[in-house]
């Protein structure tokens, strides 16, 4: 009988050692991402706001046709597309401080419409909606309807189909979807949710930072149970301490005169 009782207990012993094991490591484990970026434009640093950046199911070397592209592509910039079009000095300006890609990112005051900071564009297109709508009000509420559709968010759409490219290239070498997400204001996001395993977090486009294109294609492994709460996995222009992922840094193009 004693024997008896010592087998059973060593059996369950044994069997609540094998279940601790497991539920500490469970098969359908996931992790997250925090990721952070932050940039270095002279002697400040600060969080890059309002940018997308994409997981990449695989490691560098499986991504490496991917990487060739992305670090080659010819890319152009917010500056040179709308000069092309022959955009007002008051239009680029507008766009450039509060780094949009279209109209339809910031608010159009009344002193964007007059003054010695007013636009062009957005001049000529409140009169041509006064004239449709006899009413100004009404006119600078529609404002952005009667602007060419090139002004108005030529640069954005550009932008999108070169990056539908890529991200299609990207899937089509990893097998995998391709995931994204918005940083907020701190340049702070997460990839939730995610299996175990290498990844590669990219910008794919150039991001506009100062005087230069910056480009980040980042490794990094993914290991069961990594938790948002852990260091991020910070990323930046420059190297510096605690970043992971220095981005390669290319002077902006000189635009082409009209």
């Amino acid at each position: 009988m004693l024997r008896f009782l010592c087998l059973i207990s060593i059996g369950c012993t044994l069997a609540y050692i094998c279940f601790a094991q497991d539920s500490s490591t469970p098969a359908n484990a996931r992790g997250v991402i925090r990721l952070r970026v932050r940039v270095k434009v002279g002697d400040a640093t600060k969080g890059l706001p309002r940018k997308r950046f994409f997981l990449i199911k695989g490691s560098a070397e499986q991504n490496k046709s991917f990487i060739d592209t992305v670090e080659h592509q010819t890319t152009l910039t917010r500056e040179c597309y709308y000069r092309r079009l022959g955009a007002s000095e008051a239009l680029v300006k507008w766009l450039k401080e509060s780094d949009c890609e279209s109209v339809y990112c910031r608010e159009i005051t009344a002193e964007d419409l007059g003054g010695p900071d007013g636009v062009p564009e957005f001049q000529t297109a409140l009169l041509a909606g006064e004239k449709e709508f006899g009413n100004r009000d009404l006119a600078r509420k529609w404002l952005t309807v009667n602007l060419p559709e090139n002004i108005r968010d030529g640069f954005y759409q550009s932008r999108q189909r070169d990056l539908r490219a890529l991200i299609k290239q990207a899937e089509t070498v990893s097998g995998a979807s391709v995931l994204s997400v918005m940083g907020d204001r701190n340049g702070t996001a997460y990839f939730t949710d995610i299996e175990p395993g290498p990844y590669l977090i990219s910008s794919i486009l150039p991001i506009e930072i100062a005087n230069t294109f910056v480009t980040w294609n980042c490794a990094l492994t993914v290991k069961p149970g990594d938790l948002a709460t852990e260091r991020p996995f910070l990323i930046s222009n420059k190297q510096d301490k605690n970043v992971k992922c220095v981005g390669i840094e290319k002077p902006l193009p000189v635009c082409d005169a009209k």
